[in-house]
């Protein structure tokens, strides 16, 4: 789980000022919306290794994602040139941080769930949506992860986690953005994304749990699921 530094700690306590609209942050060049399960943890190390720890903040659950989400004032360390983390897009995120660019990275809608379900299984975090899929599946019996994922999407469980574009992309289109990467060429829009950033981005390999070709083929024609979620990224996939 992300935290925040003993010296980001201290900075704040010294300079508690937020980020706002009203208030901007015009030293962030970047402005990354890491959708879950698309290699973001991979794309946020590299930006790191680039820029140097200092300069990549991360916005997580402990570290203002629900507030910045919601276009609300957060925290950021002056260091900061990259904000990254688990947010949906919010038109007052284009007037907090002025000067930025915005990226992001898609990965195939009916892959990522199924990765999304492999981390709640094997991680176990005490977060709502484990606690659902132990009291709605484990506990019953059904135990077998393509047994769950078949369940799930056909129940619309979870349906904000699972159909994650429609709820990352309501406000700002991806069309809109400046970088759109994808999993199924991640080396190759690393190549093209450090030409923007003028230093050389190195792919990462972190928080990586399943393979990309461990889908199941025979739960392929879920896709029908997902019709209105690969409208969204079939482009950039």
């Amino acid at each position: 789980m992300y935290q925040l530094s003993y010296f980001q700690k201290l900075e704040r306590k010294l300079s508690p000022q937020e980020v706002s609209a009203q208030a901007p942050n015009n030293n962030v060049d970047w402005i990354v919306y890491h959708v879950p399960k698309t290699a973001g943890s991979s794309l946020r190390q590299s930006f790191v290794d680039a820029l140097g720890q200092r300069k990549v903040f991360g916005v997580y659950r402990n570290t203002g994602a629900a507030e910045l989400g919601l276009g609300n004032p957060i925290w950021v360390p002056r260091s900061a040139k990259v904000v990254f983390g688990h947010f949906p897009t919010h038109v007052a995120q284009m007037k907090m941080f002025p000067n930025a660019q915005k990226v992001t990275w898609v990965r195939d809608p009916l892959e990522r769930a199924w990765s999304l379900l492999g981390h709640y299984l094997a991680t176990k975090d005490e977060n709502a949506q484990y606690a659902f899929v132990k009291n709605h599946y484990l506990d019953k019996g059904i135990t077998k992860k393509a047994d769950i994922f078949e369940r799930m999407i056909k129940e619309n469980a979870l349906s904000k986690n699972i159909f994650v574009y429609a709820h990352y992309f309501e406000s700002i289109p991806l069309n809109e953005f400046d970088f759109v990467g994808s999993t199924t060429k991640n080396n190759d829009d690393l190549k093209r994304l450090q030409k923007l950033l003028g230093k050389p981005l190195v792919e990462t390999k972190e928080n990586v749990r399943n393979s990309m070709s461990s889908f199941p083929s025979a739960l392929r024609y879920l896709e029908s699921y997902f019709a209105s979620e690969y409208e969204i990224v079939a482009a950039y996939l």
